[in-house]
């Protein structure tokens, strides 16, 4: 799947990715998952604002799912289980 994004939108979206130790194709498919079972809002692009305003919103929107969705990605070992000879 290729999507056209802003710079901008893309830098916030990894900030946020990374603050959940995640990618953000994980992300992305956690929202997809969540519209797609009602659980998160369909976002559309309008043009009755203007583009900084929608992609603005489009970020909070997107800051506020992903605050909302409970996951966790993989196993976590300890420093000292990474390092253990």
């Amino acid at each position: 799947m290729n999507l056209t994004i802003d710079e901008e939108t893309w830098r916030a979206s990894r900030i946020e990715a990374a603050k959940h130790n995640t990618s953000l194709s994980a992300l992305v498919r956690g929202y997809l998952k969540a519209m797609v079972q009602g659980k998160a809002p369909i976002v559309l692009e309008t043009d009755d604002t203007s583009a900084e305003e929608e992609d603005r919103k489009q970020r909070e929107e997107l800051v506020r799912l992903m605050k909302s969705i409970p996951f966790e990605l993989g196993y976590k070992p300890t420093r000292e289980k990474t390092y253990e000879r």
